[in-house]
């Protein structure tokens, strides 16, 4: 099939899923020098507020995409016959494009939370729709597990109208990580992004042997679902089969996770135990915090929330019913006024020092 277009959707508090998703879209165009304004800022800072005048999460790096219009969409022109790639930021509230075409091509990025897909990354994605679309997966952790991430993220899309054609997990410095406690720090690195683009590249390959999906009603995304369960489950009837050359969604239970060291992982394990058993005593909830002696009241942090936990001229504070710990306030501000304390930080930057590489599947 031929790609007329990309869309890059991504939630990404602290910029590390919106730069492997820029970084795949690098690769699925056909010449270099043709990425989306998201991958020309790849070192970018992880995590910068919106100008004034500029929509809420449509700059979240210091390179970030043109200013976008609503729905936080920033576009790059054809060239040469290539196809356009659009980035929309879903990191906070704006409109939702039109159901994206069969011949576009869709890259989904998220942030694992936990092993999961981050709630607030599904709640955010819950209107996207697909006509038969082919989209690529991915799934960015902190070096410690992406768990079930890929295959959710996958079984997700399907239901929405989306063939998932191609899966990968990422390692993004872990939103707890700090000097004192790195976890992944830096990440991800040109090691990463070059992966991530020379993925994108063997995607737009197997993308150019397959027919597209025929355009189909968005709301009854019923037949690339069953489709994908069959995949996974391995149930599919040969009879059944798509036809050489048809657009077949790939199982991404088969994606492995890079191995972690026995006694690394179990000491994570016995803290966490621990923690629980602290927490089921003597329940304390861990949340940023902000420091008077050096906050100036700028206004980045509550900027730079995806769920509004801060409010313009409290920015001490921070609510705990609307509190992610997606840590971009902590890591955005320019003053070094926002902490977040966790026992988990140091208790990551132990266990899980030896660098995780990237993970591919078509």
């Amino acid at each position: 099939m031929k790609t007329t277009s990309i869309y890059t959707l991504f939630f990404s508090p602290t910029g590390t899923s919106r730069k492997i998703a820029a970084a795949v879209a690098q690769g699925m165009t056909e010449t270099e020098g043709t990425a989306t304004e998201e991958s020309a800022g790849h070192n970018a800072d992880a995590a910068q507020a919106p100008s004034s005048g500029q929509v809420p999460g449509a700059g979240s790096a210091a390179a970030a995409a043109p200013e976008p219009a609503a729905g936080n969409r920033g576009e790059t022109k054809s060239m040469h016959g290539e196809p356009t790639v659009t980035a929309i930021d879903l990191t906070h509230p704006a409109g939702y494009p039109a159901p994206l075409p069969g011949e576009a091509v869709a890259i989904f990025a998220v942030p694992v939370y936990g092993g999961h897909v981050a709630p607030a990354a599904l709640e955010r994605l819950r209107e996207i729709r697909g006509e038969g679309t082919p989209a690529v997966v991915l799934a960015v952790y902190g070096n410690r597990s992406f768990g079930t991430a890929v295959a959710e993220l996958a079984s997700f899309v399907a239901g929405r109208g989306f063939v998932p054609v191609a899966a990968g997990a990422f390692v993004g410095e872990h939103s707890y990580s700090t000097p004192e406690t790195p976890i992944a720090q830096g990440r991800p690195d040109a090691r990463d992004l070059a992966a991530a683009t020379a993925f994108g590249a063997q995607v737009r390959e197997k993308l150019a042997k397959t027919r597209p999906s025929p355009g189909r009603n968005p709301e009854t995304a019923s037949d690339t679902a069953a489709t994908t369960r069959a995949t996974q489950t391995g149930s599919m009837d040969a009879a059944k089969a798509p036809a050489t050359g048809a657009l077949v969604p790939i199982d991404p239970t088969k994606l492995r996770e890079p191995r972690t060291p026995l006694l690394p992982k179990l000491r994570f394990i016995r803290f966490v135990l621990g923690y629980r058993r602290r927490q089921k005593r003597h329940p304390v909830v861990l949340l940023p915090e902000g420091d008077a002696a050096r906050c100036t009241q700028c206004g980045r942090c509550v900027a730079l929330c995806p769920t509004q936990a801060i409010a313009r001229g409290d920015e001490l504070h921070t609510d705990p019913a609307r509190c992610i710990r997606c840590c971009a306030c902590v890591k955005g501000c320019a003053f070094g006024a926002r902490t977040f304390r966790t026992p988990f930080a140091a208790a990551l930057a132990r266990n899980f020092t030896r660098r995780k590489p990237p993970v591919t599947l078509l």
